[in-house]
Parts: structure tokens; C-alpha cells; sequence
């Protein structure tokens, strides 16, 4: 029964001790410097675009005509004379807008442009320290103040 108080006793005391052996403290900071890292991306942004004023005229044309010819075919006497002129109107509107595909030479859009930036942003800290008499050196996210906290390990 002594022995088993004993042995109790000891392993109590050596379980004390190891959790003893690690803490924190703070220790003085004697420099610090930033590590750089280099990120890459495109940055895009939206620019007015202007259309060509290159637009075929052989829709207008064609249609003109065709629309001048069904035109005429409707009515009597002068009507028929402006039944050719709208539909020479109309069928030029109509001939241009196939032969464009619709678009527009006065309006505009708007484009995508994109370019491929890199540039320099802090990932960290390189930290140097003094603790105890010996110099260490971490890692930190953050820059650090005067101190540091450092963890000990008693041995």
C-alpha cells in the first residue's frame, strides 16, 4: 500500500512538472521586415465603342427598287406614283437593315478591355527577437509592436 502511494505521489509531481515545462512570455523585438509577394490578375473595365460608318448600300439599293416595283402596282394614276415612292422608302429601309444586320452606324456599344497586372502586397513579417540572450526569428501576419510573444519550453 506504501509503494502504490508512492508511485502515486511521483507520477502527480512528474505531471506537474511537464505541464510546467511550457508558457508564453513576451520578448523584445529588435527588428522586422516585410516579405513581399508578387499577385497577378487581370483587371477589366468597360470602353464606349464607335461603329465603322462602312455600311453596304446594295440592300438600300435593291430594296429601293423592289419596293418601288410592288409599290407602283397598287392604285390608279397618281396613287400609283405614291404607292412607289413608300414603297421605294420602305423597301430601301427594309434592304439596308438585311443587308446590316440591323445595326446602327450612329450608336455605340460598349466593349470589355482586360490587362494582365501584377503587383507587390505584404504576406508577412519577417520578425527578429531577443529572448533569454539568443536572438530567434518567426514569422508573423501582422507587423509586430516592441514585443513579441514567444512560447517556451523548459528542458
Amino acid at each position: 500500500m506504501k509503494q502504490k502511494i508512492i508511485v502515486a505521489a511521483i507520477l502527480a509531481v512528474l505531471s506537474i512538472q511537464s505541464w510546467a515545462d511550457d508558457f508564453t512570455d513576451t520578448a523584445k523585438v529588435i527588428s522586422s521586415r516585410p516579405i513581399y509577394q508578387t499577385v497577378t490578375g487581370q483587371e477589366c473595365y468597360n470602353v464606349p465603342v464607335q461603329t465603322s460608318g462602312n455600311r453596304s448600300m446594295g440592300g438600300s439599293i435593291l430594296g429601293g427598287i423592289a419596293g418601288a416595283l410592288l409599290g407602283s402596282q397598287v392604285g390608279q394614276g397618281s396613287g400609283r406614283v405614291a404607292a412607289g415612292a413608300a414603297g421605294a422608302i420602305a423597301g430601301a429601309i427594309t434592304g439596308d437593315r438585311i443587308q446590316n444586320d440591323g445595326s446602327n452606324s450612329n450608336g455605340g456599344g460598349m466593349q470589355q478591355q482586360c490587362r494582365d497586372v501584377s503587383k507587390q502586397v505584404v504576406a508577412g513579417y519577417e520578425v527578429h527577437y531577443l529572448y533569454g540572450g539568443h536572438e530567434g526569428v518567426t514569422t508573423l501576419p501582422q507587423q509586430p509592436g516592441n514585443t513579441v510573444t514567444v512560447g517556451v519550453t523548459a528542458r
